[in-house]
């Protein structure tokens, strides 16, 4: 079924990545319509919009640094159950506030709380996964994702209103309760490998770790665009923005019908430089697209491109990151990673709304030009920083 064949991982992956479904339904309420509420039914400004959503992404760095330190102290069980309390207080608090202050400080509590949990995640489903089957387990981390973001986007066309920010916060109560019965402790039949600060020292000796943090973060800062600037473009285009979630379940349909396929008849056949590559300029070119977009077609014209350009790198990424990665630091590793990705989309959220305050989301075509040369530009880096033989030298599993 949708081109996925038999697979024979372990149960508690499986878990893992119904708790990945979970996750993005109760996000992806929220995600593509996020700036739109902030705009309509908050008043914010596109600088304080970007702010917000920028403070979301910092802060998940915090809790991704304590997810890789505290994980093993307290299983991978406990630390999904911290991350999904803060995910609802943080999604709770968003509805009730109004204020930029009390809305920056939910937002923050709501990316603090999704910074303890992907980290964790991965790492669980990294140990569980045989080193040979990573870029597959993460394909299909990728595919629970965007099931979730389907059903999301089926939500929004029903609702997009202040009451989705309450809808979201009731998922996590629901999926906190699924990982207090379902979860396993530790990952799977062996105890999470204990990471402490020495672990985070012998990660920062790594250089081509380092710059594959680096490469990383700049990818992500061009990702984040799509949650950013198709709602906004969206809301100005379409007489209904609820119509914004039914991009998003189209795309996630694509998905997963295409990941499987995409998985075996590319990715584990070609180079991971070569399937980022193609994913840089896959999503660069359907962020640049939007600004040209002036009807629904031509939005979800965009989101295909964009997503497809994801299907290449995302899970590509996670798998270079577990063969980078040290058996005994893995969750640090990942926590790392999910350290310079944020980073990428805090700083690339919060420049994209200076843009977009100073020329506008319709103006002017300047925005979409930044996008346009900034993909290249990444791109180009990208090939010429990171090779083959970079993640070959560095790769632990030999």
């Amino acid at each position: 079924m949708f081109g996925i064949p038999k697979f024979n991982f372990k149960k508690e992956i499986w878990y893992f990545l119904f708790s990945v479904f979970l996750v993005h339904v109760a996000a992806y309420i929220i995600i593509p319509i996020f700036p739109v509420l902030l705009k309509n039914q908050k008043n914010m400004s596109p600088t304080e919009i970007g702010l917000i959503i920028g403070l979301s992404a910092f802060f998940m760095q915090l809790g991704s640094l304590i997810a890789g330190m505290g994980a093993d102290r307290i299983g991978i069980k406990y630390s999904i159950l911290i991350s999904n309390g803060f995910q609802a207080l943080g999604l709770f608090g968003l509805g009730f506030s109004n204020s930029f202050i009390l809305l920056s400080l939910f937002s923050a509590i709501n990316g603090m709380g999704t910074g303890i949990y992907i980290p964790s995640t991965k790492a669980a489903i990294s140990n569980i996964a045989s080193a040979d089957r990573l870029t597959t387990a993460f394909s299909l981390r990728n595919i629970a994702s965007h099931m979730g973001i389907s059903i999301a986007g089926l939500i929004i066309l029903i609702s997009a209103t202040n009451a989705n920010f309450y809808y979201g916060g009731v998922i996590y109560i629901l999926l906190l309760l699924f990982a207090w019965f379902a979860l396993p402790r530790n990952c799977g039949e062996q105890p999470c490998p204990t990471i402490n600060i020495s672990s985070y020292i012998e990660i920062v000796k790594n250089k081509y770790f380092i710059l594959f943090s680096l490469m990383s973060a700049l990818i992500w800062s061009l990702h984040t665009q799509l949650a950013f600037l198709l709602p906004l473009r969206g809301d100005v285009i379409l007489k209904n923005p609820n119509f914004i979630g039914v991009i998003w379940t189209s795309t996630s349909v694509i998905v997963i019908l295409f990941q499987s396929t995409v998985s075996r008849g590319f990715l584990e056949k070609r180079p991971q430089t070569t399937s980022i590559f193609i994913g840089i300029l896959l999503i660069g070119t359907g962020v640049t697209l939007i600004g040209f977009a002036n009807s629904f077609p031509f939005l979800i014209f965009c989101s295909i491109i964009f997503i497809t350009g994801e299907m290449f790198a995302m899970p590509t990424l996670d798998s270079v990151t577990g063969v980078f990665a040290d058996p005994k630091f893995i969750g640090a590793y990942f926590s790392i990673a999910s350290f310079a990705t944020g980073i990428g989309g805090a700083v690339g959220t919060f420049t994209s709304g200076r843009i977009i305050e100073q020329y506008s989301i319709v103006e002017s075509p300047m925005p979409w030009l930044i996008y346009g040369g900034f993909t290249l530009f990444l791109a180009l880096l990208f090939k010429t920083l990171i090779r083959k033989e970079t993640i070959k030298k560095a790769n632990h599993h030999d």
